[in-house]
């Protein structure tokens, strides 16, 4: 028998902005589901908290650092200067904006609205599709990449890899170098918190970075 799916469910969202931050907020999402990663994959990379790219996106972090820019595209490998538009003529007034995130089954859809002077939706202004993060269709595939980057983390250890700080997203592709294939980020996430919580032979602990131009946590042998 087909099992029931579930009825979507519908978040929304306000916040009163300028259309530049508009489009940068579009540019940041559209980078992050073009690379298939979840605001939580993307706040590891970068050193944040679990929601800090969540917190952007539903509009509860309103301001946006540059730095903060400049470090979500270098995790990404991106260019620098991609978030930012460069020929776009931008109105700088500000409007009331509602996004609308839907949950379905196997996706998730944000539609963003502009409101009228009656706080009533009645222009969009991007729509967009994800997929959904939480659901892990593949989880033999996982458990075997999860195996895969304990062994490679063993081997970094011997190797005092992490006798020097690290970033997140410098061991991820220090990972994929070593497997010439992607990694998802939340399996690299899982296998390090084991060591940071003392689960395998080796110790690391999380700490602010010193690195020049960046403000997250890093990785460092204990």
């Amino acid at each position: 028998m087909k099992k029931k799916q579930s009825p979507p469910t519908t978040q929304e969202y306000k916040i009163r902005c300028s259309e530049i931050e508009i489009i940068i907020l579009y540019r940041m999402m559209l980078l992050r589901t073009a690379k298939n990663l979840s605001t939580e994959e993307v706040s590891f990379l970068m050193g944040k908290e679990d929601d800090f790219i969540e917190k952007i996106e539903s509009f509860k972090i309103k301001s946006i650092y540059a730095h903060d820019l400049f470090v979500f595209t270098q995790v990404l490998d991106y260019n620098a200067g991609v978030v930012y538009p460069n020929s776009v003529d931008v109105d700088h007034q500000k409007f009331n904006y509602k996004m609308f995130k839907t949950i379905c089954s196997d996706r998730v859809i944000y539609e963003l609205k502009q409101l009228d002077e009656n706080k009533e939706a009645f222009k969009t202004i991007f729509l967009l599709m994800d997929s959904r993060h939480d659901i892990d269709s593949f989880s033999n595939s996982t458990a075997n990449e999860i195996e895969q980057l304990k062994n490679l983390m063993d081997k970094l250890f011997e190797k005092g890899y992490f006798t020097q700080e690290r970033l997140a997203y410098e061991i991820l592709y220090k990972c994929q170098d070593a497997i010439d294939s992607s990694i998802a980020p939340k399996n690299l996430k899982v296998v390090l918190q084991n060591y940071v919580d003392k689960k395998e032979e080796y110790h690391l602990e999380q700490r602010i970075s010193s690195k020049k131009n960046f403000s997250g946590f890093a990785y460092l042998q204990v």
